[in-house]
């Protein structure tokens, strides 16, 4: 069985020969792989074990692009990054300033622009045939909308003006729907979407909120794309805390969900496994904010084993760590988790 392969099987909740991996790595945590393996990019993303193969075709590509730090840059959509300490982070807003009433006069990046899905073309011609291959068009519509207009002012545009904010909203909508249906083009397994609408506390806008104004629109978004393609795979990703609208997610046709932290409140996988693990694939498991950089190696051992054996059970399961591994996490924890998902995450499950 390929990874192809294996991916479709545990979304269609069969149980394949082994668990799928799919997990993401800081820069600099997979630069210090890379001279552990001598390999490079995508090859040693394969050795490492990953079945999918994944690629940004929208803005979060500027949030995680690797540039020199302390580098300033302006990205398509008009917002200033700055690099530092191994991250980029939003410092200007395009249209912060404006008045309300020209938020729709916003215009959009291009959709159409080719070289926007060169790495995701290279994906699906060298990979395609057995790996599992993915277009990540998330933030899709409250990410790339706050970054534009600022975090604090956007959500105060929500309560002040739906009319204007409406027409904002919608033009995001028809952006990521356009990005995601190029890519559709390139014969991709599933399109990745999402926002971060949650804090390891609560939501960023209430649950009512996002039902009005972010529901329907990402409905609209998969709606669209099942009309191309009428078994298309949604996963959809949001950091934090978003138990209050997991049954709304799969009620718009959402199919995996990710990455489910541990440490927010109410995201409990082996809870929301038991609740929802019939209708929802789940893409998550070792908790990089705990057990994985600060815990001992035996902790390590008990958290990998349990994750396999309460989530790997009927399929419907792809492990990965509850974020990108950060460079708090030193290369031999990381290669004992995966040596003990390849030990311990073969069907059947014996643990």
């Amino acid at each position: 069985m390929n990874s192809k392969e294996r991916v479709f099987k545990t979304l269609s909740h069969q149980e394949p020969d082994k668990v799928p991996l799919y997990i993401w790595y800081h820069p600099d945590v997979f630069k210090s792989l890379e001279k552990e393996f001598n390999l490079k990019g995508r090859e040693l993303e394969v050795y490492l074990g990953n079945d999918i193969l994944q690629t940004w075709v929208s803005i979060n590509y500027y949030q995680s692009v690797v540039v020199d730090e302390d580098t300033i840059f302006t990205d398509e959509y008009g917002i200033k990054w700055h690099r530092k300490g191994g991250y980029n982070m939003v410092i200007y807003n395009p249209i912060n300033s404006w008045d309300i009433k020209d938020l729709g006069d916003y215009k959009f990046p291009d959709p159409d622009r080719v070289d926007r899905f060169d790495e995701l073309k290279y994906l699906v011609d060298t990979f395609g045939e057995e790996y599992f291959i993915g277009a990540d068009v998330s933030g899709t519509i409250f990410e790339p909308c706050s970054h534009i207009r600022g975090m604090e002012q956007l959500l105060l545009d929500l309560y002040s003006d739906e009319k204007s904010v409406d027409k904002f909203l919608d033009n995001a909508t028809d952006f990521s729907l356009k990005v995601a249906i190029n890519s559709l083009e390139f014969g991709v397994d599933w399109i990745w979407l999402g926002d971060d609408v949650g804090t390891q506390e609560g939501m960023i806008l209430s649950p009512q909120m996002w039902r009005k104004f972010f529901k329907p629109r990402m409905k609209k978004i998969i709606d669209e794309l099942r009309k191309i393609k009428n078994d298309l795979i949604i996963a959809y990703h949001s950091c934090g805390t978003i138990y209050p609208i997991i049954e709304d997610l799969i009620e718009i046709g959402v199919n995996v969900l990710n990455p489910i932290q541990p440490k927010a409140k109410d995201m409990d996988m082996y809870k929301i496994k038991l609740q929802y693990g019939d209708k929802l694939t789940l893409h998550c498991g070792m908790d990089t904010q705990g057990v994985l950089p600060f815990g001992s190696l035996n902790d390590i051992e008990i958290e990998t084993k349990k994750i396999i054996k309460y989530l790997a059970k009927d399929g419907g399961f792809i492990f990965t760590a509850s974020h990108t591994i950060q460079p708090d996490t030193s290369i031999d924890r990381i290669l004992l988790m995966l040596d003990l998902l390849k030990k311990f995450g073969k069907y059947p499950i014996i643990i």
